[in-house]
Parts: C-alpha cells; structure tokens; sequence
C-alpha cells in the first residue's frame, strides 16, 4: 500500500520531536491550517515551493514527497536501509539482518525498536546542540 502525502508528511513531522503543525507552517511559510490539511489528505498537492520548504525542514528529500503525491512512494524515506545515517556500523549490520531474516510482526517491532533508539539519540543530539547555544 502507498504512503500518502498526509503520512509522510504527519510521521515526518512527529520524527522531529515536539514539533506542533504551527511550528511546521511557520518554518515553511504556510498556516497552521494547511499543514493540518495536507496530514489530514485535505491538500494533496501543495506548490512546487511548500514542498521544497518541507523537504527542508522535515529532512526528507524532495523525490519522496513526489513519489507520495504520485501514490508510488512504498516505504518512509527512515525505512530504507540505505539511507540510514548510522554512525555505528554494527546497528546498521544488525537492521539488515533483521531485514532479511524476519518477516511480519516481528521485523516490524525490532525495525521499530531500531528506529525508536535512532531517533532518541537524534533527539538528544539535538538537545544537547541547542544547550551549547
């Protein structure tokens, strides 16, 4: 089943933390109204410049957002194991075997653990940034 524009968009969003749909309007020079119209599959197609902004802002390449309005984009951009950015090699070895040897529920949880652990140590990274300012 695709992901949707309102998906990636929505996932993309809560990825970065506490980011509300005002914070993501204001970044991207939009109203909180439609930021909430595109998660909510109200705006389906937003101007060439909005997605290029929101490429920006939430981290997902521009081809992605494409690929969604399209109804072609199959996986989140923070599923495909190549566009991981791991540090540690040893984790990146770890989600391409959990890739290869499980199937169902279970791949999901262990991807969702790895995925979860990423993003806290993003979310920490960008704390502690933040705390030097």
């Amino acid at each position: 089943m695709p992901i949707t524009l309102a998906k990636l968009i929505k996932e993309a969003r809560l990825r970065r933390g506490d980011m509300k749909q005002g914070d993501l309007g204001r970044m991207v020079g939009t109203s909180e109204e439609n930021i909430t119209a595109i998660e909510n599959g109200r705006n389906r197609q937003p101007g060439p410049e909005l997605i290029a902004n929101l490429s920006h802002a939430l981290e997902v390449p521009v081809e992605d957002i494409y690929a969604a309005i399209a109804g072609t984009l199959n996986r989140l951009p923070w599923e495909k194991v190549g566009d991981l950015d791991l540090k540690d090699p040893e984790l990146e070895l770890m989600f391409r075997q959990v890739d290869g040897l499980l199937d169902g529920e279970a791949k999901e949880r262990v991807k969702a653990f790895i995925r979860f652990t990423l993003d806290e140590g993003r979310k920490r990274m960008r704390r502690e940034r933040e705390e030097k300012k």
